[in-house]
């Protein structure tokens, strides 16, 4: 543990000294963090064309595996770097598998850049852990990772079942919390009592906002919930589909995607009116599994809850053909590639063929996959870490070093 830590405090002194420019990972900039703020996950698609750009240009040949979109506008993206990167901090140093957490202002300006490196929950500062264990009684430490300064992120579920993202800096001191929203950032639950809202009626402060922030969008409509607060819904100049929401005097209070997360805009339908593609799709590759529900949702696609025969609970997404999109927990919201797992809610095949075929290893992460596999991350007693492939049912389909 001391090692760790010494090694931690090492590399981030080495940034820390590192004369690095904000256009590269190991640099980073002092962004706006709020001690509170909630995201929500959204698919890289609805970057704005500034964020995609960026990334294109700066890190050719990556993968965006994540994008958040936080309540108060910004964005971070998760970027999976390609083999052979070598970071600006290090001259030589070149690594495989790296990680770059990006964060953006709405308007697509980098705020700040890191690399992560996941490591063992038993690995976190003891401040870590005794802050975790003060404040939320009962949660659970899903995976973790130290960033390029030096700093942390932690992620757990809270006894209320919650996925919350803490930040703590380089000794192991709290910075800001995040709750992952699955239904969107919004301080409040739309109701049936939405007043339609003339556009030219808006209040002068929200419509400068939105023309300030999202250049060259445009309003569609608006609503004035119960609460008197407002719902304005834009398309930005890139395309996307934003919900922002207004407080009773026109202030800006949060933004949300406007897509098939939000409830007014879902059509429930009837198991029976299923298309037969998406039914035959489930049969075939979830064999047992029960629909709970289905909708259609705004942009004419399908969201389908199923429980599976091992009661796994997912939500399948198809296009408005019927065909497969992709899958997610039922705690996530339609990842671009892969959602984390919480490892006891693992098929039991899973963890009884682990327990019987890697005795004493510690399973230290699990991914979803979008076609409903899993990848599941152990530490054996001996030997490499190792990431194993099972099939949507739990199947064992392959092992490589992790």
């Amino acid at each position: 543990m001391k090692n760790t830590q010494k090694t931690l405090f090492a590399f981030a002194l080495t940034i820390a000294l590192s004369s690095c420019s904000n256009n590269g990972i190991g640099s980073s900039s002092a962004g706006n963090t709020s001690a509170s703020t909630s995201y929500e996950v959204v698919a890289p698609s609805a970057l704005p064309s500034t964020i995609s750009s960026y990334i294109t240009s700066k890190y050719a040949g990556s993968t965006t595996t994540q994008v958040n979109l936080n309540s108060n506008g910004t964005y971070v993206t998760y970027v999976n770097l390609p083999a052979g990167t070598t970071l600006k901090s290090s001259a030589t140093s070149k690594s495989s598998g790296l990680l770059a957490k990006l964060e953006f202002d709405a308007k697509g300006k980098l705020l700040s850049a890191k690399t992560q490196t996941a490591i063992l929950i038993a690995n976190l500062l003891p401040a870590i852990t005794t802050y975790i264990t003060a404040n939320y009684v009962g949660a659970t430490i899903t995976s973790a990772h130290s960033e390029s300064d030096g700093s942390f992120d932690v992620f757990i579920i809270a006894a209320d079942k919650t996925n919350i993202k803490l930040s703590f800096d380089v000794a192991g001191t709290f910075v800001a919390a995040h709750t992952f929203k699955p239904d969107g950032n919004h301080k409040h639950k739309h109701d049936v009592n939405q007043i339609p809202v003339a556009i030219a009626d808006l209040a002068t402060n929200i419509t400068t906002y939105i023309s300030t922030t999202y250049v060259g969008s445009t309003i569609t409509s608006a609503h004035k919930e119960s609460d008197n607060s407002f719902d304005v819904f834009v398309t930005t100049a890139e395309g996307a589909n934003l919900n922002l929401n207004f407080s009773a005097s026109g202030d800006f209070v949060s933004v949300s995607s406007n897509g098939n997360n939000h409830s007014n805009n879902e059509t429930p339908v009837l198991f029976a009116d299923l298309l037969p593609a998406i039914t035959t799709y489930i049969s075939t590759n979830y064999a047992g599994a029960t629909i709970a529900s289905a909708h259609k949702d705004w942009n004419a696609g399908f969201e389908v809850r199923i429980t599976t025969a091992t009661g796994v609970r997912l939500e399948l997404n198809f296009d408005a053909t019927g065909v497969f999109v992709v899958g997610s927990d039922s705690n996530n919201n339609h990842p671009p590639l892969n959602v984390p797992c919480i490892v006891k809610d693992l098929i039991a095949g899973i963890k009884t063929y682990i327990n019987t075929n890697y005795p004493s290893a510690i399973i230290t992460g699990a991914n979803l996959e979008s076609d409903g596999s899993y990848d599941v991350f152990i530490t054996p007693a001996s030997g490499p870490k190792l990431k194993l492939n099972f099939t949507s049912t739990g199947v064992f389909v392959s092992v490589t070093n992790a």
